[in-house]
């Protein structure tokens, strides 16, 4: 039996040269017709019984399934997506596939999306089967924002290895692992014991030092196609830059002695040789948007911060706790020093709270105080900031740090009949799915404890109400986050609820007056953070200075110097970007 399948390719050549033959002999020279006696002969060779080997069979089916593909021009991806990709998202996919052959460096200014970029390309390689094997490689805290992003935007399914499960996580087309799991075995030997389709690193800056860990481990592994998404490209030395590059195309900047003649890569980013030709070997692997490029604005921050003046039994047990950590806090072992460090952030929130705490540290005086206090000002504060945004039907994300806060707010709107869901960590997945889709669908209000300011993007809400403030100023961005960035329509209205004389209002004083906090773009904070030194906690160093100092005023001007050392560190953020756009020419799409 001999069948014969006439792709739509052939039913056109054979239509087309019916129409052209019309009554007259046929035209020889007329390559259609040529085409046309090709796949006549062909017919006939098989309807004769020419004899045709498995192999080239199979061979044959092979090539003309990849000659049916549509090229690069044409994105297939669209109809899976859960989004609208912006043009220059698009412009970004195609010419990492059409021209880069899918090995780029991603460096677009924070808050673009290198992420959507990045799944774009992802899915555009995958849908034509060539990306079956796929490792994204990224920071522990972003790890399930990668998920979240690929199950969520994508439809692409993914798994997040674990020590002693590499096995089973292996069968999974998406491997999404922290650069800490990744770099240390077993985990590291099952990542490079074979190649890959497809590698995206996220943070790639970190990559920088061929001897580090990080570093080690990029260069340890193979694919065919590789992302680096990183703002941040160059630091301080050209020789950032060339580190990247060559990861992605080897041999196109030389070899490291070559490009420190050539270009200086040794010295400052702010002086190299021959910038033209440098910028144009550059753009052959990097892509670089800003937002002042693109035509994007994203919207306003519109924050506010409300003073709440506490009653005076909430301001006398927050002074009472606040003198006996100070007091025992300076020579308390590390581990009790953590609990005091906590018990305070708890008295910040609200004195149920605190109270638990209060009692595990021995202090049973003041957890019975705390647990008498039924209805805090802040609780109040909420309620009154809330009804307005319900007359209106906006919807409105209500955030705190415990569980013990989050209880009492939903008391307090349950008293008044206001419907709202609740999420927070110890939810089952499918029970946050649900608080989610109950407040985008059904009810006005969420309330929310810290979990749901990781990985989940909810800019159909544009008001955002903080009960309470984390000392940590990246917690507070990943808050906003959830709001404020790409995709959100409106401008996000921010409030934040203080006691006054507290830590959390010295805290909030020196983050907007010395970086600026609320206008700062999603991503910003974590570069400016991040320049201070390896080992920066910015809440441990609060701390430090709340017990070291004698009182408040002393606490006061050891606060006004740790934003000293984050003003700095803006200036030195902002420096460096027009550094980079200096050396990294903003691709054409043209």
């Amino acid at each position: 039996m001999v069948c014969l399948v006439t792709t739509e390719r052939g039913r056109d050549v054979i239509a087309t040269a019916e129409l052209k033959r019309g009554p007259g002999p046929a035209a020889v020279e007329d390559p259609v017709v040529e085409e046309l006696a090709g796949y006549r002969a062909l017919l006939e060779g098989l309807l004769g019984g020419a004899r045709v080997s498995t192999e080239r069979v199979q061979l044959v089916d092979a090539a003309a399934v990849v000659w049916s593909r549509p090229g690069f021009d044409t994105l297939l991806s669209g109809p899976s997506l859960a989004f609208d990709p912006f043009d220059y998202q698009l412009q970004t996919v195609s010419t990492v596939l059409r021209r880069m052959r899918g090995r780029a460096i991603l460096a677009d200014e924070v808050g673009l999306g290198k992420t959507i970029e990045a799944g774009l390309v992802l899915s555009e390689l995958r849908i034509r089967g060539l990306a079956r094997r796929v490792l994204v490689v990224t920071p522990a805290g972003l790890v399930d924002q990668w998920r979240e992003e690929l199950e969520r935007k994508f439809a692409l399914p993914t798994t997040v290895p674990r020590r002693g499960d590499w096995e089973r996580s292996t069968d999974s087309p998406i491997v999404v692992a922290s650069i800490a799991t990744a770099r240390r075995d077993p985990t590291r030997a099952a990542l490079v014991s074979e190649p890959w389709d497809m590698i995206v690193i996220d943070e790639a800056h970190r990559l920088r030092n061929a001897r580090g860990a990080s570093g080690r481990l990029a260069r340890e592994l193979t694919s065919r196609y590789l992302l680096l998404l990183t703002a941040t490209p160059v630091e301080n030395r050209l020789n950032d830059l060339y580190e990247l590059t060559s990861l992605v195309a080897p041999g196109l900047l030389g070899t490291p002695t070559e490009f420190r003649r050539s270009y200086g890569g040794a010295g400052p980013t702010s002086d190299p040789k021959r910038l033209p030709e440098l910028r144009r070997k550059i753009s052959e692997v990097t892509i670089r948007h800003r937002r002042s490029e693109v035509a994007l604005r994203l919207p306003h921050r519109l924050a506010e911060t409300v003073m709440v003046a506490p009653t005076d039994t909430e301001s006398g047990l927050y002074a009472e706790i606040a003198a006996r950590v100070r007091s025992e806090a300076r020579d308390a072992p590390s581990a009790r020093r953590l609990s005091l460090r906590l018990v305070t952030r708890l008295a910040g929130s609200s004195p149920m709270a605190a109270a638990p705490t209060l009692g595990k540290l021995g202090w049973t005086d003041l957890a019975d105080r705390a647990h008498a206090i039924s209805r805090p000002a802040k609780i109040a504060a909420m309620m009154r900031r809330i009804r307005p945004y319900l007359e209106t039907g906006e919807k409105v994300l209500v955030f705190t740090a415990f569980r013990e806060t989050l209880a009492a707010m939903t008391d307090a709107l349950g008293e008044e009949g206001i419907p709202a869901a609740v999420y927070h960590g110890s939810l089952p997945r499918a029970g946050k799915e649900a608080a989610v889709a109950a407040f985008r669908d059904d009810v006005p209000v969420l309330l929310s404890t810290e979990s749901a300011g990781e990985g989940r993007n909810l800019q159909f809400c544009h008001v955002m109400i903080n009960m309470d403030l984390p000392w940590n100023p990246m917690q507070i961005e990943q808050r906003v986050g959830r709001l404020h960035r790409v995709g959100q329509l409106h401008d996000v209205v921010l409030t934040n609820l203080v006691a006054r004389d507290t830590v959390e209002q010295r805290i909030l004083a020196v983050l907007e007056a010395k970086i600026n906090l609320f206008e700062l773009v999603v991503g910003e904070l974590d570069m400016i953070i991040g320049r201070i030194e390896d080992d920066f906690d910015f809440e441990a160093s609060v701390f430090d200075a709340f017990v070291e100092s004698a009182d408040d005023a002393e606490f006061d001007a050891r606060l006004q110097a740790l934003g000293g050392q984050l003003a700095t560190a803006r200036d030195q953020y902002l420096d460096n970007r027009a550094r980079i756009d200096a050396l990294v020419a903003v691709e054409d799409e043209s």
